[in-house]
C-alpha cells in the first residue's frame, strides 16, 4: 500500500482540490462514470492498483478512477500540479503502473487522464514520448488546467 503523500501547505491543497474536481469534471464531460476520487467529499477512495514490477514495486492508488461504460475499460487520473511531479521516479512508476492495467485487453485495456498545468503540456508530452513505452501513448490523455478554467 502506498504511504501517505508528504504534508502540504494551504494553497498547495487549495490548489489540488481545485485540480481534482476539474478533473472530475473531465471525467463527467468525456462520458466517464466517476467511481472513486482521492481526498474529495463525497467520493469513494479509489482503489489500490497492483503493481506488476515497476521500480519499487509498491502498489499505486490513483487520484480519480472511473468507468467507460461504452468502450468497458476502468479509466485512471492522476493530478500533477508542477514540474517536478513529471517525471519524479514517483510519477513514472505510477504512469507505468495504471497504463499497464488490463494492457492485454487491447481497446479495453485502462486509460489514464493526467491533469496538468496548461503551461507544462508541450513538457509533459516530451516526457511522456521519453520515458514510456510507445504502446502506451494512445492510452494517455492530459487535460490541461488553467487557474481560470471550467
Amino acid at each position: 500500500m502506498s504511504p501517505a503523500p508528504p504534508e502540504k501547505s494551504e494553497p498547495d491543497l487549495q490548489l489540488r482540490e481545485d485540480m481534482l474536481q476539474h478533473l472530475v469534471r473531465a471525467f463527467i464531460r468525456e462520458g466517464y462514470t466517476v467511481k472513486g476520487v482521492l481526498g474529495l467529499e463525497g467520493f469513494d477512495r479509489p482503489p489500490v492498483i497492483q503493481n506488476r514490477g515497476f521500480g519499487s514495486r509498491r502498489d499505486r492508488v490513483p487520484d480519480v478512477v472511473g468507468i467507460d461504460e461504452v468502450r468497458k475499460r476502468i479509466v485512471f487520473g492522476l493530478v500533477r500540479g508542477d514540474r517536478k511531479s513529471l517525471d519524479s521516479e514517483d510519477a513514472l512508476e505510477e504512469y507505468n503502473v495504471f497504463l499497464d492495467h488490463n494492457e492485454g485487453l487491447e481497446s479495453k485495456a485502462s486509460i489514464l487522464l493526467v491533469q496538468i498545468p496548461a503551461s507544462l503540456l508541450s513538457e509533459f508530452t516530451s516526457i511522456i514520448t521519453h520515458y514510456i513505452h510507445r504502446e502506451y501513448w494512445p492510452r494517455i490523455v492530459p487535460v490541461a488546467y488553467a487557474q481560470d478554467s471550467d
